[in-house]
């Protein structure tokens, strides 16, 4: 029996700590999303939060977009802002409603202007710049791919000459996904369209929820959704915390063990929101490796280079001038000051179909650059003054795109 001991005791202190793992895991996960196990590949989607989703975002076609006559807050560090949607979809832009528009922004949460007050958008700040009613129909978490479609689908009403969409540079991984969950773990509503290359062209497949009766049968459909969302066998299920613990940790102990740290640690000491925020951070910047790593990878490279041209296209073919705008993250600016960054390339060779204004270079000559931004529970976006800053570069730009007054 001797010599059985070390073996029992080896044996007790993997079943230790495995116990011990899974009951960190199990405490831990509740208050942070991006901490994810099985049973997030099937997530429960309750009644209550599919209504709210259907009263105030989903949309058969984009995924999600917010209701016409609708309001909304974000909380801040220093307070609170309030940002409105008008009677048409688009963001308010105060003084300027009804008047006609010789403009039109697309995009993301970086157009539509998260955490900065109606006033505070680019948007609106071009449209006292110019003195034209900048229409702003950027939308959260929108990759260029939903972008367009908004476009498109504005498109045969919309007067302005000058169509302007506003992306990260995160938008090469968001044009990839096709259930966002897989990316961004715990967004299990999202839904959205996706395109692929098919034969050297752009193929739409619309997304999986459309309605909200589909929720209750997309566990069926999963294989398909995964079939079209690189991101569930590549990234996903490797960031999944599940027995063995002591095998699966390890793995991704880059991610796992800094988050796991800054989670306990808010635990133990009763500072839970600061342990939260740092690990947010880790997650954010587990994201931009993603990002820039698929500015190296010539499919996912070909395919947002294919959105952009369709987009100058169909711009070209309405009569209307493209332009498209890109601002960095944060995030983004680790590579960027290293220089190792590729996105700037890549938008700079997109130059040959159309004007891109990449704020990148802007943003990393301002000694304060911290003013640029503001933190919210989302993430940084771009302050009032940044959003000045961008208007400075952008205004001359559209400003030549217009035609001048008969």
């Amino acid at each position: 029996m001797s010599g059985l001991a070390p073996i029992v005791w080896l044996i007790g202190l993997l079943a230790a700590a495995e116990i011990g793992l899974a009951l960190l895991h199990r405490a831990l996960k509740p208050g942070f999303q991006w901490l994810i196990g099985p049973e997030d590949e099937t997530p429960a989607f309750p009644s209550d939060l599919i209504d709210k989703y259907q009263q105030t975002s989903l949309d058969p076609d984009l995924g999600w977009a917010r209701r016409p006559g609708t309001s909304g807050e974000d909380q801040l560090p220093a307070g609170s802002v309030r940002f409105h949607i008008d009677d048409e979809g688009c963001r308010r832009n105060p003084g300027f409603d009804g008047r006609p528009s010789r403009i039109a922004a697309f995009g993301d949460s970086f157009t539509f202007c998260r955490l900065v007050d109606d006033e505070g958008t680019w948007p609106h700040q071009l449209s006292r710049r110019l003195d034209t009613n900048v229409r702003n129909f950027g939308v959260g978490n929108y990759g260029f791919d939903q972008a367009l479609l908004r476009l498109e689908t504005e498109l045969p009403d919309l007067a302005a000459e000058a169509v302007i969409i506003g992306i990260v540079p995160e938008t090469i991984a968001r044009v990839q996904s096709y259930w966002k969950h897989y990316f961004e773990y715990g967004n299990i509503l999202a839904f959205k369209p996706r395109f692929t290359l098919d034969g050297g062209g752009l193929r739409l497949h619309p997304p999986a929820v459309r309605r909200p009766e589909d929720f209750a049968t997309i566990h069926s459909r999963l294989e398909d959704v995964c079939a079209l969302d690189p991101f569930h066998a590549r990234k996903f299920r490797p960031d999944m915390l599940r027995f063995p613990y002591l095998w699966h940790l390890p793995q991704r102990w880059r991610r796992h063990g800094p988050i796991l740290g800054h989670l306990s640690w808010g635990l133990l000491t009763g500072r839970a929101v600061q342990g939260r925020r740092r690990a947010f951070e880790v997650v954010m910047a587990e994201n931009a490796r993603w990002t820039a790593a698929l500015y190296d990878d010539a499919e996912a490279c070909d395919l947002l280079a294919a959105l952009i041209e369709r987009f100058a296209d169909v711009c070209r073919a309405a009569g209307r001038q493209p332009l498209l705008l890109v601002i960095p993250q944060p995030v983004d600016f680790a590579d960027i000051d290293a220089g190792r960054a590729r996105f700037p390339g890549f938008f700079k060779a997109m130059r040959q179909n159309l004007t891109v204004l990449d704020m990148t270079e802007r943003f990393q000559a301002v000694d304060d650059r911290d003013a640029l931004y503001v933190d919210g529970a989302l993430g940084p976006h771009v302050s009032a003054r940044g959003n000045e800053i961008i208007v400075e570069a952008l205004a001359p730009l559209v400003q030549d795109m217009l035609a001048p007054p008969s």
